[in-house]
C-alpha cells in the first residue's frame, strides 16, 4: 500500500497557495478569513473521504476514521498557520501526509484496529495573537481561562476574543477549556514536519526519526549602573552596562560551546541608555535564547548564565534583574514509536537516521499528555523555511508520507508501547 504522490502534492499546493501576498510567500493567520478559506477546503476534504469532521472551541479541525475496535486513538497532524510571507511546507506537510495516509486507507479498504484522528493545529506560529503553539495547549489544558481578553493581536491590540468571534465555525472565547481533550481517549501522537535546515540536505537522506525536541529557554536580562562622561569618569570608577552586557553575551555563547552537545544559544541584541557615544551606559538589556535537548544540561546552562550574571555585575557595581518569556522543557519521542518509524523506512528501502529537532512544535505539548513520534522530511533549497523560498520536493514529500503510512498502520495494530 503507498500512497498517491501526485494528489498529496496537488493537495499541499492548492490548499498552501491560500492566503498568498504580493511577496511571494503565503500569509495564512490563525482566525482570518484566509485560514477560514483554506479550513473549508481542509474539512471539505475529510468529508469527502467519510471522516468524522469537527472544529473545536479554539478552531482545531478534526477528521476521524474510525478502527474495527473502540480503542484509544491515534492523533495525527500539524499546524495549519504560517508566518508572515511563509512558504508552502511549514506544517502544512504534516496535515497532508495524514490525510493522503488514510485517504488511501479509506480506497484500499483497510481499516486498522485503533481510530485515527487527524488534527490540523490553530496558531502554532502565534504571527499576529502571540503565545506560540495555541491549539496544542488548548488541547492539552494549559491557556488560562482569561486568555481570549488578556492575549491581544500585536498591531491592532484587539484581544482574541474579537478574533474568535469573528471568526465563527464554533469557535467560542468563553469555551476555550472545552478544547481539552482527555488523555485516555488516546494512544499516541504523530507528527511529520520539514526540518526548516540543511541537516539532512548536508546528509544527502529525505528522512529523520526525531529522537528529542530540545528545551527553548527566553529570557531578558537588564542591568542598572550610571551614566557619566566618556573622558572624565575614570575606568575604574565606572558602572558600565553595556560592557557587561557584552561579557554576558560571549559567555552565553561559551556556555553554550562548551557543554560537548550540540546546544543552541542566541543573543539576538544589546538595547542600551542613552545610547551616545560619548556616555557610558547605565541601563542595557539583552535577549537570550538558548535549545538543548538533554533535561540535566538545559537546567544547568540557565543557572550557570545567571551565576556569570551576578559575578559580572558584581565586579562592576551594577543592579540586574530578569524576565522569562519561554520555559519550555526538552520533549522526547518514544522509543518504541521511533522504532516503529525506522522499520517503516527500511520497509520501504528509504534511507533515513535519527536527529534532535531545535524549533519547536506543537509535539512539544503532545508529549506532556501521550507518547510522541516526529518525523522529520528534508528541506531543500538550502534548508531555507520561514520565507517564499521554502521548498521540499515531490519525491521527499511523498517519501515521508509513504512512511507515515507505514507508521499508522503498525501502530494501529499495536496493543501497547
Amino acid at each position: 500500500m503507498r500512497i498517491n504522490r501526485e494528489r498529496l502534492w496537488e493537495k499541499q499546493h492548492e490548499v498552501g497557495a491560500i492566503g498568498a501576498v504580493k511577496e511571494g510567500g503565503v500569509s495564512r493567520f490563525a482566525w482570518t478569513p484566509e485560514y477560514k478559506e483554506a479550513c473549508g477546503k481542509l474539512m471539505g476534504w475529510m468529508e469527502e473521504i467519510g471522516l468524522e469532521v469537527r472544529m473545536d472551541t479554539v478552531g482545531n479541525i478534526f477528521g476521524r476514521y474510525e478502527g474495527r475496535e473502540e480503542l484509544p486513538a491515534i492523533l495525527c497532524g500539524s499546524h495549519f498557520d504560517t508566518v508572515p510571507n511563509g512558504g508552502y511546507f511549514d506544517g502544512l506537510t504534516g496535515i497532508m501526509a495524514a490525510l493522503e495516509a488514510v485517504t488511501i486507507m479509506k480506497e484500499e479498504g483497510y481499516k486498522p484496529r485503533r481510530p485515527i484522528e487527524i488534527v490540523a493545529f490553530i496558531n502554532e506560529e502565534a504571527s499576529q495573537f502571540l503565545g506560540g503553539t495555541f491549539g496544542s495547549k488548548a488541547m492539552c489544558g494549559t491557556l488560562p481561562e482569561d486568555y481570549a481578553d488578556t492575549c491581544c493581536h500585536r498591531v491592532t491590540g484587539e484581544p482574541l476574543r474579537r478574533a474568535m468571534t469573528e471568526f465563527g465555525m464554533g469557535t467560542d472565547p468563553d469555551r476555550i477549556g472545552a478544547s481539552r481533550i482527555k488523555p485516555e481517549d488516546y494512544f499516541c501522537f504523530i507528527e511529520v514536519h520539514i526540518e526548516q535546515g540543511r541537516y539532512l540536505l548536508d546528509k544527502g537522506i529525505p528522512l529523520s526519526v526525531v529522537s528529542d525536541i530540545a528545551g527553548i529557554k527566553q529570557f531578558y536580562i537588564e542591568l542598572h549602573g550610571v551614566s557619566c562622561h566618556a573622558g572624565g569618569m575614570a575606568m575604574k570608577d565606572r558602572h558600565d552596562t553595556l560592557q557587561a552586557a557584552a561579557a554576558i553575551a560571549v559567555e552565553v555563547e561559551r556556555l553554550a560551546m562548551a557543554t560537548g552537545n550540540d546546544t543552541r544559544s542566541t543573543v539576538g541584541y544589546i538595547e542600551s541608555k542613552p545610547g551616545e557615544h560619548n556616555i557610558i551606559a547605565n541601563c542595557s538589556v539583552l535577549p537570550v535564547d538558548y535549545r538543548e535537548a538533554d533535561d540535566k544540561i538545559w537546567n544547568r546552562l540557565y543557572e550557570d548564565i545567571l551565576d556569570f550574571v551576578e559575578k559580572e555585575c558584581g565586579k562592576r557595581g551594577l543592579t540586574w534583574s530578569v524576565h522569562s518569556t519561554c520555559d519550555l522543557a526538552p520533549a522526547h519521542c518514544n522509543r518504541k514509536i521511533m522504532e516503529v518509524m525506522e522499520h517503516a523506512a527500511e520497509d520501504l528501502k528509504i534511507p533515513h537516521n535519527e536527529m534532535v529537532s531545535f524549533p519547536c512544535h506543537d509535539a512539544v505539548n503532545m508529549e506532556r499528555i501521550l507518547p510522541i513520534g516526529m518525523i522529520f522530511v528534508r528541506s531543500s533549497n538550502g534548508g531555507l523555511s520561514h520565507c517564499p523560498e521554502e521548498y521540499t520536493t515531490k519525491e521527499d514529500l511523498g517519501d515521508s508520507a509513504d512512511v507515515l503510512l507505514g507508521t499508522l498502520k503498525t501502530l494501529g495494530e499495536t496493543e501497547k508501547l
